[in-house]
């Protein structure tokens, strides 16, 4: 315990330097705003030396971390930072295909068949037709897509 009522200015900089090297591992950015923060205790304690106590280099910790902490969140939802649009496809590949045209590569028999997508073939879901039928896809449930005949 006497260890951290004794911290000198090298000893923030370091946590904070450590904070910042985690925050690479772990997810979320909260590391991060922990890690500036002891780089600002350190150097504000680099500067003023022994005019700011244990106490208070804790508590300037403290209220550093919090606030910018919570500028960040107030940042990111003002300018919609890790907001997901409505429209965004990314792992959603079914729904990127909605609207693209594809050759059946097997037979839609019982309402189920495949289309090649690239260098991929997908289960297609739609009324029976005939391999080599030129389909839309209009939606999609799960992996498969659902197609219509052009």
């Amino acid at each position: 315990m006497e260890f951290f009522m004794n911290m000198e200015y090298w000893h923030w900089l370091a946590i904070g330097l450590v904070l910042l090297t985690l925050e690479m591992f772990a997810p979320g950015a909260i590391l991060l705003w922990f890690g500036v923060a002891g780089i600002v205790v350190g150097v504000l304690q680099l500067i003023f030396g022994d005019l700011i106590g244990p106490q208070v280099q804790w508590l300037l910790f403290s209220i550093f971390s919090i606030v910018s902490i919570v500028a960040w969140k107030s940042y990111a939802k003002k300018h919609k930072i890790g907001v997901r649009d409505e429209n965004d496809t990314l792992n959603q590949r079914g729904k990127a295909l909605i609207g693209k045209e594809f050759v059946l590569s097997t037979a839609i028999v019982n309402g189920v068949g495949k289309a090649k997508v690239g260098d991929t073939h997908w289960r297609v879901i739609g009324s029976d037709m005939e391999i080599n039928q030129r389909v839309k896809v209009v939606g999609f449930e799960g992996a498969s897509l659902k197609v219509e005949a052009l």
